[in-house]
């Protein structure tokens, strides 16, 4: 069994915390634009931000297009949840 540090994880969750701002900042430019908001208008910002995100942890690629987009509709759940 291989041992996991969830310290090498740290990078990785510095950086969704960078992008769910991203989707709380956006969500208050809607709101205040009269803009209709959902989480997955916040979802579709922040997956657009992380298009070229590709983080590593010991060599290995995280995200696939399928998790960026999870990852993505995740952050625009919790973004929206959050300011409403």
């Amino acid at each position: 069994m291989t041992s996991f540090s969830k310290a090498r994880l740290l990078p990785l969750i510095m950086k969704l915390g960078d992008y769910l701002k991203s989707g709380v900042d956006h969500y208050a430019t809607l709101k205040s634009m009269g803009g209709d908001i959902d989480p997955d208008i916040l979802g579709a910002f922040i997956e657009l931000q992380i298009g070229d995100w590709n983080p590593k942890v010991g060599g290995k690629e995280l995200l696939d297009t399928e998790t960026k987009a999870a990852c993505a509709r995740f952050l625009g759940g919790i973004a929206y949840n959050v300011s409403k």
